[in-house]
């Protein structure tokens, strides 16, 4: 190799350090031209002289040598001879040199810083934060249900980070949150890599919530199993920064048969929100149960009544059964005993211990008091438990059967109906159907937006319908926009023929579902809305990951709306005689649905959760308890 090459490529070693290098190299070269400049002076004997007639320094020539490279008139003068003209040209022309290369490197390096502050490269210095890990439309929707759930908090404050331009996300959170006081802190990098999290100050933060990402780079749908891997692959990220697993970290998995290995990675106490059977099963139970839909918002979301897990005050030695009565404005629904045992319900007459747990109901964490009154209450209008009805079976139409959500739709509906029911699926393409054990599935080819299709099928005939969305190999808009289309038509068949046909429609972004606005309670749609809910409710509060885990399970006590004229006489009825009713039974009553107000949006649909129980509700045909029940 030539000394020329090897000096090629120092020079291009020491170009690669950065700003500070070429700075450094330009001030070299400065120094040499000015040496250069003043010992040509010297050797021609042009060394021009002061006022007093005196010739300057060496030290002073190289002084106007450097003035003149910065400004070329410095030493312009008629005096002066040719040959220091011509030296100054020398100096004038490498000064010009520097002058643009010094322009241009501190230019690029400007711009290099600004674009890393741009990208938000300082670590987070907040503490009891939120760190929201990922980007999708379910950012949206945790930081609208943070910032409500943190409302009365004087700086409450969510980080997120995504691998995405920061200054993109903070237009978008800016908009999300508009109105509200939280303050949302973005950064830039991968949630893979330790070096990235670093950045969010993970070891303060109150709560880490991981998303599963929904669409790849050209906004295709993931399939489950490459979601759950970038998850994983966070997960592992986070034992990494903290070995010691002292993290509150809520994750979302999609594929059930990812969670024993996410378990492995997140330890025991982080919570696994399972999003795909999730959903699943709110399809199917607020499908077959008109108004459901609406109590799980309401209990899900910040904006209405919330679940709270908070040390029991003022009940010891009380039963189970007391102290239901003993709130007013709140409704006590379980106990999480001092040994971790979840009881949802307990036995009506189990005794609470000093060390026990409430599980309630409540407007805020501030209204759970004991604020009851005693009061006698007349037993003589409650009717006593009918006798159980054997099941009928039903008929389903599924519509989307190409959707990856197909097998456990139908799993789940399968723990549901009654033995020889029978479900029509309609699939753009092949589906594969389960092996079940009280219904038949019978599958036709078709689009589920082919009108003449759905008219020929005699939706109306159906006891449920559920529209499952169609995502592979497409984005989610267009996704979204065949569930939609098939939604409308399913509403005109039902409007022209005057009749009721619940309709349940899943929904992948959650911004489609104003475009496919809800006419009823029995007209849900369900979406990712509901995941984001519940993992905001656990991010808050981590002993919710029981109860939830409960409730929405198959199995166990569950929500049920069930006729009221079972529970109480029609007419005017305090809630807390429907409470007792309920207790008889061993279930606990949380709300009502009156019938009156089913089409009624601002009323909730004539959903009401958590009442007063001294204030007497009309209760009449069609009206409707909601219970934790068992069936």
């Amino acid at each position: 190799m030539g000394i020329r090459q090897r000096l090629r490529y120092r020079f291009d070693n020491w170009m690669a350090r950065g700003v500070g290098a070429q700075i450094l190299l330009l001030a070299l070269f400065t120094v040499v031209l000015v040496l250069i400049t003043a010992i040509l002076i010297v050797v021609f004997d042009v060394v021009p002289a002061d006022e007093q007639g005196a010739k300057n320094s060496f030290g002073m020539l190289s002084w106007k040598a450097l003035m003149h490279a910065l400004d070329p008139g410095t030493l312009s003068g008629d005096s002066a001879s040719w040959t220091l003209l011509f030296i100054l040209l020398f100096v004038t022309i490498g000064g010009l040199f520097v002058l643009s290369a010094l322009i241009g490197i501190l230019n690029q390096g400007f711009g290099a810083m600004i674009e890393s502050w741009r990208r938000g490269k300082s670590r987070v210095i907040e503490r009891g934060h939120t760190v929201i890990l990922g980007w999708g439309p379910k950012v949206f929707t945790l930081l609208r249900e943070l910032a409500i759930a943190n409302q009365n908090q004087r700086n409450a404050c969510v980080v997120v980070l995504a691998d995405r331009d920061k200054v993109e996300m903070d237009q978008a959170v800016a908009e999300a949150v508009r109105g509200t006081r939280l303050r949302v802190v973005t950064r830039r990098g991968s949630t893979m890599a330790p070096s990235s999290l670093e950045l969010v100050n993970l070891e303060a933060s109150k709560a880490v919530v991981v998303i599963a990402p929904e669409v790849d780079a050209q906004g295709h749908v993931m399939v489950n199993h490459e979601s759950d891997t970038i998850v994983l692959k966070t997960l592992l990220a986070l034992a990494k920064v903290s070995p010691a697993r002292a993290l509150h970290v809520v994750a979302e998995i999609l594929d059930e048969r990812t969670e024993a290995v996410a378990r492995m990675v997140a330890g025991e106490k982080a919570a696994l929100v399972l999003a795909s059977p999730l959903i699943s099963r709110l399809l199917v139970q607020t499908g077959r149960q008109s108004g459901l839909s609406a109590v799980y918002t309401e209990l899900l979301d910040f904006a209405g009544m919330e679940i709270y897990v908070q040390p029991q005050k003022g009940l010891t030695n009380k039963t189970f059964r007391e102290g239901v009565f003993a709130y007013e404005t709140s409704s006590l629904i379980g106990v999480i005993t001092v040994a971790g045992e979840l009881l949802l319900p307990p036995d009506p007459d189990r005794r609470f211990h000093g060390s026990d747990h409430i599980i309630v109901i409540s407007e805020d964490d501030d209204t759970i008091t004991l604020d009851a009154r005693p009061t006698e209450l007349d037993d003589r209008h409650v009717i006593a438990a009918p006798a159980p009805v054997a099941p009928r079976p039903e008929r389903t139409l599924v519509l989307g059967g190409s959707s990856p959500r197909l097998s456990r739709v139908l799993s789940e509906l399968d723990a549901y109906v009654a033995s020889g029911s029978s479900t029509l699926v309609v699939a753009e393409g092949e589906a594969t159907l389960p092996a079940l054990r009280n219904m038949t599935i019978s599958l036709k080819r078709g689009e589920m937006t082919d009108r003449g299709l759905l008219e020929a099928l005699a939706v109306i005939e159906y006891d449920h319908v559920l529209v499952l969305s169609e995502s592979s190999g497409r984005t989610q808009e267009m996704a979204d926009a065949r569930t939609t289309v098939a939604l409308l038509h399913l509403r005109d068949i039902a409007r022209r023929a005057d009749c009721k046909l619940p309709i349940t429609s899943e929904i992948l972004d959650i911004e489609n579902r104003d475009l496919a606005s809800v006419a009823e309670a029995d007209d849900f749609i369900v979406s990712n809305t509901l995941v984001s809910l519940m993992m905001s409710q656990i991010s808050e509060n981590p002993h919710l990951v029981g109860v939830f885990d409960e409730l929405f399970t198959a199995g166990g006590y569950e929500l049920y709306l069930k006729p009221s004229h079972h529970y109480v006489e029609d007419g005017e009825r305090p809630f807390a005689l429907v409470c007792e009713a309920a207790l008889r039974r061993k279930e606990i009553a949380i709300g009502y649905r009156l019938a009156n107000h089913a089409r009624d949006a601002e009323r909730g649909f004539g959903v009401v959760v958590n009442p007063p129980k001294r204030v007497p509700i009309p209760f009449g045909d069609g009206d409707k308890i909601i219970v934790l029940a068992e069936s």
